[in-house]
């Protein structure tokens, strides 16, 4: 990863922003559609600091260039509308660019008390399921 000091910061320190516990799951919609969810526990405040932390290494930099094995992608990433409720929401979009084409992910994260929830995937399926996910997490 070259071209946003936030991210190779964050990854330098990752274990900063590594919570108590952790699960994830994968779904598939359709040939080319999928989902990944991931809930993680911890205290609020680590949780709340982690997903801060996180958020803003990951919406600090409009564009930055990774590489994936030996090709490399040019990343755009913009905020988008945080989902609600939650005391902390965050969500953004990251669009990859490189030799095999153009991929698209959005990201939106809710935390409620020492729950966070953390959808991945298509925009539309993120937009789509981020609300219910929420509202399987306990009322804080």
């Amino acid at each position: 990863m070259s071209g946003c000091p936030a991210l190779e910061e964050l990854s330098k320190h990752s274990d900063e922003v590594q919570f108590a516990t952790k699960t994830s799951a994968g779904f598939t919609f359709g040939a080319d559609s999928e989902l990944g969810e991931e809930l993680h526990s911890d205290t609020p405040s680590k949780l709340s600091a982690g997903l801060r932390r996180l958020m803003h290494a990951q919406t600090s930099c409009p564009t930055y260039t990774m590489t994936s094995g030996s090709t490399p992608l040019t990343v755009t990433v913009h905020k988008d509308s945080a989902p609600r409720p939650g005391p902390d929401a965050y969500a953004y979009t990251t669009t990859l660019n490189g030799p095999g084409g153009t991929s698209v992910l959005k990201t939106a994260a809710v935390r409620r008390g020492n729950l966070l929830v953390m959808l991945v995937g298509a925009p539309a399926l993120v937009d789509g399921h981020i609300e219910a996910a929420v509202a399987k997490l306990p009322a804080s």
